[in-house]
């Protein structure tokens, strides 16, 4: 199965806004404590690079995404999200619908013969070792074998795998970069693994980081 990801970025690339379905994460603190809480403390240098990597999510443009449909190539609208301040960017076919925020995870919904999803999640400062030993001991003997390597069309190395639970067919694909990991998981019902399986193939042959261009 091929998939593949063609398209030009949009220059007016836009970050999603709190009350969109995506937004950057802010302190908790009650507005008349954020100023009395920096004058008691001054963050070290470390302290002010966690704060600064808050998730963010920034629109691009429009791409092309091909995947093969029976010995023929068909090609699917898409939309590029590049995830901030890591500078990772997918893509994902525009009728998966609007992006949300949920923790640390960037999730796009959408009915196949029941509830699908993608996720994805920035794994910060993890290899690629560590990152696939972690799910592992999650889904303890839910695998179908052994991770597999694959690499994006963006060069970025990977591995992947697949594992089923109640009657739910799930998938992930880990991409390092940098110092962090780039988590992709898939979940959706068993009915709709054959169209499930392309829209994943496209989206992490798509994955690229902007350092690595």
């Amino acid at each position: 199965m091929v998939a593949g990801c063609t398209g030009k970025h949009n220059p007016a690339e836009q970050s999603l806004e709190n009350g969109s379905p995506t937004n950057q994460y802010a302190s908790q603190e009650a507005p008349g404590e954020v100023g009395e809480a920096e004058a008691k403390h001054t963050p070290d240098p470390d302290t002010r690079a966690s704060d600064a990597a808050k998730l963010s999510v920034v629109v691009g443009g429009e791409v092309k995404l091909e995947t093969s449909l029976e010995h023929e190539t068909a090609t699917f609208d898409g939309t590029e999200y590049t995830i901030e301040p890591f500078g990772v960017t997918f893509a994902v076919r525009t009728d998966m619908g609007e992006p949300v925020v949920e923790g640390d995870s960037i999730v796009f919904v959408r009915d196949l013969s029941g509830k699908a999803t993608i996720s994805y999640e920035v794994m910060e400062n993890t290899s690629l070792y560590e990152a696939v030993a972690r799910e592992q001991q999650d889904h303890d003997g839910s695998f179908s074998g052994e991770f597999i390597e694959t690499t994006s069309k963006g060069g970025l190395r990977g591995k992947h795998n697949q594992y089923k639970e109640d009657s739910v067919f799930s998938g992930v694909f880990f991409y390092e970069f940098d110092r962090h990991v780039l988590r992709i998981e898939y979940q959706c019902p068993i009915a709709a693994v054959d169209a499930m399986i392309r829209i994943v193939n496209e989206t992490v042959d798509s994955v690229r980081w902007e350092d690595n261009n």
